[in-house]
């Protein structure tokens, strides 16, 4: 429980996203005083500059009075030089999710918990303060997209007069505290939750979802078995009165039943068809027939959920995570129309940016782990003979060979740009493929277009962390630089 009241409260981060809803909320609704506030900039114009960039949701007109009304409140501000300046009086620290990984604030904030500060963040206070219900989503890979499904399915499927609400690591939509604390009580919110959200702390919603789990983020806890026991805390903490979902077709995920059955929680696996359990939930396909059996009921066919215009065995993972959840929330009707054609999935996921004499462009950018490039290349692999794929970026201690066989099963050529992840996927790669080595990004889009056959595919998914910080920066979007290469720069996602 987060008590705000007679506390010495301090906000890391002030600038940032979670740090900026935090002192509106805090100072701007509640009325606290003498909240302590910091941040690494170290002049108003840096911080202004630091405000804009994080906090995209809304438009220019939103940010700009957000911003006129977090610089108009009764803030103590520390920036540059007086960063953390009094951390060590704290009794209450709001820290961004990733604060662990910012060296000014070691040993700093460790120090200050230890002295007895209670350090908490955003999604803490948001769960406590939200009065419907509350799901929460994680895993390795797919966890944006099925939130994304469930929050489709929930608004297809609920009554209306029913507010669904997005959180999580989304900026540009971001749902404010106070429109949480606001929320009527049948409500239902539903939060993307990272793995560094749980590093350090339990996250208890009433439905917990675990899209899957392989290695990853290893470089933030240290261990995979750290890593794994990170994400488990979801799917724990929902306790006797809560549901926990996991996949059953994924061994990490099933090695956990026992636990998660231990915690009392009602449990659900998708992509698994019904064991001997009666008292478990289970969604899962046969053929292209989605069939959903409720704890204690019997099988029943889901009318309307083959119809996902998603590529890919994945995605089709994601839609049945997603049933699960929503079929678990009990708050919406699964035998109407689902509406699933009219689901556009999210940007930058086997996203098709342009089409060039019989050849199209897709951009798989957000595939920063070796398991989500695997699976992008197996889904245009099942649609397009001939893919030419882009990759590059660092490595986060991740095994390659899966991604390493859907290549050589589906790829004709290999285009690379530098980093420690490129290097890794090479090893594992082979030399069973093609590869060449480009310097930046024009040089890499320019030889795919030579390369790229006839009824192929040039496929970026990099398969490694940091490519856009890296061979994109601030230059043009992957595809606003294809539409100019190929000449039909619209500015337009088709």
């Amino acid at each position: 429980m987060i008590e705000l009241r007679d506390r010495k409260v301090h906000v890391v981060g002030a600038s940032g996203i979670e740090g900026a809803d935090l002192l509106l909320y805090l100072v701007g609704h509640l009325g606290l005083s003498g909240v302590v506030a910091h941040d690494f900039t170290a002049a108003p114009d840096a911080f202004r500059e630091s405000f804009l960039k994080a906090n995209t949701a809304g438009g220019p007109e939103t940010q700009e009075a957000r911003l006129a009304q977090l610089l108009s409140m009764p803030i103590d501000l520390r920036l540059g030089s007086r960063y953390l300046d009094g951390i060590d009086e704290a009794d209450l620290i709001f820290a961004s999710q990733n604060w662990f990984n910012y060296p000014p604030n070691l040993p700093a904030l460790p120090e200050a918990q230890q002295a007895g500060a209670q350090l908490v963040g955003i999604l803490d206070l948001a769960l406590q303060l939200f009065p419907g219900t509350r799901i929460g989503v994680t895993g390795s890979n797919g966890k944006s997209t099925t939130c994304a499904l469930t929050r489709h399915l929930l608004e297809a499927t609920t009554p209306s007069g029913v507010s669904i609400l997005s959180a999580g690591n989304d900026r540009g939509s971001q749902v404010p505290l106070v429109t949480l604390a606001q929320a009527d009580p049948s409500a239902v919110a539903v939060w993307e939750v990272s793995n560094r959200h749980l590093r350090d702390r339990t996250v208890a919603c009433d439905v917990a979802t675990l899209t899957n789990l392989s290695a990853n983020h290893i470089e933030d806890h240290g261990s995979f078995e750290d890593y794994v026991a990170a994400k488990t805390r979801l799917v724990t903490s929902a306790g006797p009165d809560g549901h926990a979902i996991l996949c059953g077709s994924d061994p990490y995920s099933r090695a956990l039943l026992p636990q998660v059955r231990a915690t009392g929680a009602t449990l659900w696996q998708f992509d698994c068809p019904p064991t001997n359990s009666s008292t478990e939930g289970f969604v899962w396909f046969e053929g292209e027939n989605v069939w959903l059996q409720y704890p204690g009921g019997e099988p029943t066919r889901v009318p309307g959920a083959s119809g996902l215009p998603l590529w890919g065995i994945h995605n089709r993972k994601n839609l049945l995570a997603a049933l699960a959840t929503v079929a678990a929330a009990q708050v919406g009707r699964l035998d109407g129309d689902l509406q699933l054609e009219r689901f556009q999935g999210l940007p930058e996921r086997l996203d098709t940016v342009a089409e060039d004499n019989g050849v199209v462009w897709i951009d798989d950018i957000q595939a920063t782990t070796a398991p989500a490039a695997a699976a992008g290349i197996e889904a245009v692999g099942r649609r397009r003979e001939g893919i030419v794929l882009l990759v590059g970026g660092e490595d986060k201690a991740m095994d390659y060979g899966g991604m390493a066989d859907a290549t050589e099963a589906h790829v004709c050529h290999v285009l690379c740009l530098p980093g420690s992840g490129t290097e890794a996927f090479l090893a594992a790669l082979n030399g069973r493929v093609p590869v060449e080595h480009t310097t930046d990004l024009e040089t890499m889009l320019i030889r795919a277009r030579e390369l790229a056959p006839a009824g192929g595919a040039v496929l970026l998914s990099p398969g490694c962390a940091f490519f856009r910080r890296d061979h994109v920066g601030s230059g043009p979007p992957f595809p606003v630089r294809v539409r100019q290469l190929l000449g039909s720069d619209t500015g337009e996602r088709e």
